[in-house]
């Protein structure tokens, strides 16, 4: 296996010490149980977790299955998350406002604009009620873009199971779960502008257990909207009937294993598309669309790890002219969650062509993957919700050559101690063209759980000038300051676009003394602090040395005096 190892910086003057698994089955399992979920062992190191909005999980805490793992060779970037400096990311977003909202534990808080008024909504719920959460609520942005709960629904309305143009006629439905029905209900708006808070239909699926992953598309382009769901142990695929306002079954896939899903395109490119979904036990299974109506499971591979749950698509990441599938999973007994991409290789065939593995990161709580163009040049990034930590990952290789860096990261919430995070939704939140976080989290204080988002906007990368901003447009070395200096000084960087970025303390004969950077970081303004120390820690003598930035094909050097 070839693997691409992408080290970060913690400290840009500590040393840091590999880690090893942290994870303690005892004590994640009390801590989930504090915050008020419930948990059954159903067979030796398999546990079932049900989560306070009524939701339950299957979690594989066996050993791995590495024989296989190691005998798939693609490129696998390693990012050691205990290394990763959320400084070097801070000014990417900026904290605009909390909303008291959120949705399942396994599902975003959804944003639209279904009245259509070019004022986003929210829709989610904001309170937990015993047994259940709910009810479900609409917050709407005013004309200054502040949001504010408008509507809510009756208190049976537990969470937004999805919302999606089920009848073909401009308007989108929303369909939520309810304590009163075991499969949800449908609204619908009344007229064109208007919130969809008319009850429509009870959705037809009575489930075994609950209704997962709810996902909408015309799967096989006959212009009626499709449906696809799991009620382990199946898949199950149905289209809207107008004649029963309500859907029928089309196609039902049963593996005996927990799942989930979905990732939906064409990936094998022959004008046909599959649906992906992945399980507990290490598989992935693609249901491709044989004709209308017509749906058959035509691959089933590999996972890159137990607990597969988590998956999105991409749209040709690398260039190479093939749209990739992604599928991750975590494995408790070393620590690593592990995420493959894959690529067609021939008609119905599939194939792994690179991985990520994040080391030491597993969670019994939010545990997602989806992809959106975060800098608008048309190629997506990664972004993965695990635990406490969100990380926005971006590709940095070449065609059939992976390698990813990190676009962003953010480790917990300092202004919320004791808070955990969510899945994230991804939306222009504020209309300003780029894409900004909505970041929700559950503040368990006994007896009581707060519930609200943080909405993070992303910044254009900026300097001052003359009380101007403008966009870094430059790479560029400033002199430190002060200078000189005789305890600690501050180098400041430019770069204009995502490079690999490495800084250099010479003394007067030319020898290199200290490496104060040496990593990949995103377009943006830098300060570096130098302590006038050399790289085993020990103050250096005064005198004259020149600091060297080299990044991509630009290379600058300025001079510092250290006075003691």
């Amino acid at each position: 296996m070839i693997k691409i190892f992408f080290f970060l910086v913690c400290s840009l003057t500590a040393f840091s010490v590999a880690q090893q698994n942290t994870f303690n089955k005892e004590y994640e399992l009390q801590k989930f149980v504090e915050r008020g979920g419930k948990y059954s062992e159903t067979s030796p190191n398999i546990y079932k977790l049900t989560y306070p909005d009524g939701l339950s999980k299957i979690y594989n805490l066996n050993c791995n299955n590495k024989i296989d793992n190691e005998n798939v060779d693609i490129e696998t970037t390693i990012i050691n998350v205990w290394e990763i400096d959320t400084t070097l990311y801070a000014n990417r977003f900026s904290f605009w406002q909390k909303v008291d909202i959120v949705n399942a534990y396994e599902g975003i808080v959804f944003v639209e604009d279904l009245n259509k008024n070019d004022l986003l909504e929210l829709y989610g719920y904001s309170d937990e009620q015993y047994p259940f959460n709910g009810p479900v609520v609409i917050f709407e942005q005013d004309l200054k873009g502040i949001f504010s709960k408008i509507y809510s629904y009756n208190n049976n309305s537990v969470f937004v199971q999805g919302i999606g143009d089920v009848n073909s006629d401009g308007s989108k439905e929303i369909h939520l779960r309810t304590n009163d029905t075991l499969n949800g209900k449908f609204y619908k708006s009344d007229s064109l502008g208007s919130l969809p808070t008319t009850f429509d239909f009870i959705f037809y699926y009575n489930p075994i257990g609950q209704i997962n992953d709810m996902t909408f598309g015309d799967f096989d382009n006959n212009g009626l909207m499709d449906c696809a769901f799991i009620d382990w142990p199946t898949t199950y695929i149905s289209e809207y009937d107008s004649t029963l306002n309500n859907f029928r079954a089309l196609a039902e896939f049963s593996v005996d294993e927990y799942s989930g899903g979905f990732a939906v395109g064409d990936f094998d490119q022959d004008n046909k598309n599959e649906i992906i979904f992945s399980t507990v036990l290490q598989k992935v299974y693609v249901v491709e669309v044989v004709d209308t109506n017509h749906y058959s499971l035509v691959w089933q591979g590999l996972a890159p790890t137990y607990n597969a749950y988590m998956i999105t698509s991409t749209s040709d990441i690398d260039e190479n002219g093939k749209p990739e599938f992604w599928v991750g999973g975590q494995d408790f007994n070393t620590g690593i969650s592990t995420f493959w991409c894959y690529e067609a290789d021939g008609d119905n065939s599939y194939s792994p062509i690179a991985g990520i593995e994040l080391r030491y990161l597993v969670s019994l709580d939010a545990d997602h993957l989806q992809a959106a163009d975060m800098d608008n040049n048309d190629t997506e990034e990664l972004i993965i919700n695990l635990e406490n930590y969100l990380l926005i990952l971006k590709f940095i290789g070449k065609p059939n050559q992976h390698n990813y860096g990190i676009f962003y990261a953010k480790i917990e919430e300092l202004s919320q101690p004791g808070a955990n995070f969510r899945p994230v939704t991804i939306a222009d939140l504020n209309h300003d063209g780029n894409k900004d976080i909505l970041l929700p989290m559950d503040k368990f204080v006994n007896p009581n759980t707060e519930l609200f988002s943080y909405l993070l906007t992303q910044d254009s990368v900026t300097l001052v000038t003359d009380g101007n901003f403008n966009v870094v447009q430059i790479f560029d070395l400033i002199q430190n300051y002060p200078n000189p200096f005789n305890s600690s000084t501050q180098v400041k960087v430019f770069l204009k676009e995502y490079s690999f970025i490495k800084l250099t303390i010479y003394n007067i004969l030319g020898k290199e003394v200290k490496i104060l950077l040496d990593t990949q970081l995103p377009a943006g303004e830098y300060s570096i602090e130098w302590d006038g120390t050399n790289s085993d820690g020990n103050i250096l003598n005064s005198g004259i040395y020149f600091i060297r930035m080299k990044a991509g094909s630009f290379q600058k050097t300025i001079k510092s005096i250290l006075l003691k």
